[in-house]
């Protein structure tokens, strides 16, 4: 790496660098605030925000927050309400127990109504 291509950041009261650009962009990665971390090098006169530097502006984009008008909302559909009840009854050997006694048990209240 040519020093003419180092990059220093400045972030949190640290600073970081001598670092080549790809390894600069994998550090603001994982920056928790990477578009308040000032940036320099070479050619620069004097320290520059990472979101206003070309090689980092993407890095440090966030989308702006929901309007809380707009957050999506759940609604329960009546029939999500049996489903475990379902899925135990015909998925398990309890449930397979269970519904071959209901079978019996209907077979023998039709042979005492007849």
């Amino acid at each position: 790496m040519h020093l003419a291509d180092a990059w220093y950041c400045a972030h949190q009261g640290r600073q970081i660098g001598p670092l080549a650009l790809q390894q600069m962009q994998e550090t603001m990665l994982h920056m928790s605030e990477p578009e308040s971390a000032l940036v320099w090098r070479a050619g620069f006169s004097n320290w520059m925000k990472a979101s206003d530097v070309a090689e980092f502006s993407a890095l440090t984009l966030r989308p702006p927050p929901v309007p809380p008008d707009q957050h999506p909302t759940w609604r329960v559909r009546w029939w999500w309400y049996p489903v475990p009840f379902i899925t135990w009854g015909v998925g398990s050997q309890i449930g397979r127990k269970v519904m071959a006694w209901n079978h019996v048990q209907r077979r023998k209240a039709k042979a005492l109504r007849r």
